[in-house]
């Protein structure tokens, strides 16, 4: 009998062990979710570049030495948190470009900071396709990252061979035209290759539409202009802005590809 007791006592030990196990666990994991949630890398209100993949955008980046929140209203009734704070807003703006699907165009004066480059090239890395305007003077100038990124197949950059100076800030990510141009060069490249069946091309699945979206404002992605300076980006899905943008950077770009049309 109290052998039997002592089993019951042991089985009841042990099984309150694994439940204070599992509720550690637990607590543990909940914990850090919401701790996650406060230091604001998930669910953040200022983390607006997490679902932009199917909705509309309109949002406000500032760059200020104030860590300031506050909504402001743009139509069609759309509240918009602006957030003011560099880092968080360092953080914010590479999100942004992180969130590229297909591609990703760039018309900048000037890119010298690492941190954007490294995205850069793990953009391509994953097949979206890159195209870099810089202005020319600017280009090889230290501690500009263009030599880096030149050194990368799936990066093509030039400079502006306009005789004014190319001041413009700007970035558009999966816009229509650049997707029907990748498309294009991409079937162009397949007939090209003997490799590629016709069944390989054809059972190949069709990537799900991406939002398009603009970036713009007084904002050069250099690490200055971050730390140091007052700077402004807006960005917008907006059809008819991104079309205008997307627009401006084909009169700039000298194309030296298949004709498309």
């Amino acid at each position: 009998m109290a052998w039997k007791s002592v089993k019951v006592l042991l089985a009841s030990t042990a099984t309150i062990a694994v439940a204070s196990q599992v509720v550690k666990k637990l607590y543990k994991y909940f914990t850090t979710k919401e701790r996650t949630r406060l230091d604001g890398t998930e669910n953040d209100t200022c983390s607006e570049a997490v679902n932009i993949k199917y909705r509309e955008i309109n949002d406000v980046i500032l760059f200020s030495d104030n860590v300031v929140r506050h909504t402001i209203r743009v139509p069609p009734n759309r509240d918009v948190t602006v957030c003011e704070g560099r880092e968080q807003n360092c953080f914010k703006l590479i999100r942004y470009i992180k969130s590229a699907r297909e591609t990703m165009d760039v018309c900048m004066y000037l890119i010298t900071s690492n941190e954007i480059a490294e995205q850069i090239i793990r953009l391509g890395q994953r097949h979206v396709l890159v195209r870099i305007i810089v202005d020319s003077e600017m280009a090889l100038s230290p501690p500009s990252q263009i030599k880096r990124l030149k050194e990368y197949s799936f990066i093509q950059v030039q400079t502006s061979n306009k005789s004014v100076l190319m001041h413009h800030k700007f970035c558009v990510i999966d816009g229509p035209n650049a997707i029907k141009r990748k498309n294009i060069l991409k079937s162009y490249a397949e007939k090209l290759n003997i490799h590629v069946s016709a069944t390989q091309t054809s059972t190949q699945l069709k990537p799900k539409p991406s939002k398009a979206f603009v970036m713009s404002g007084s904002l050069n992605w250099s690490t200055q202009a971050m730390v140091s300076n007052c700077e402004s980006v807006i960005v917008t899905s907006n059809a008819n802005i991104v079309s205008k943008f997307e627009k401006e950077f084909d009169s700039l770009w000298t194309e030296n590809e298949p004709a498309f049309k």
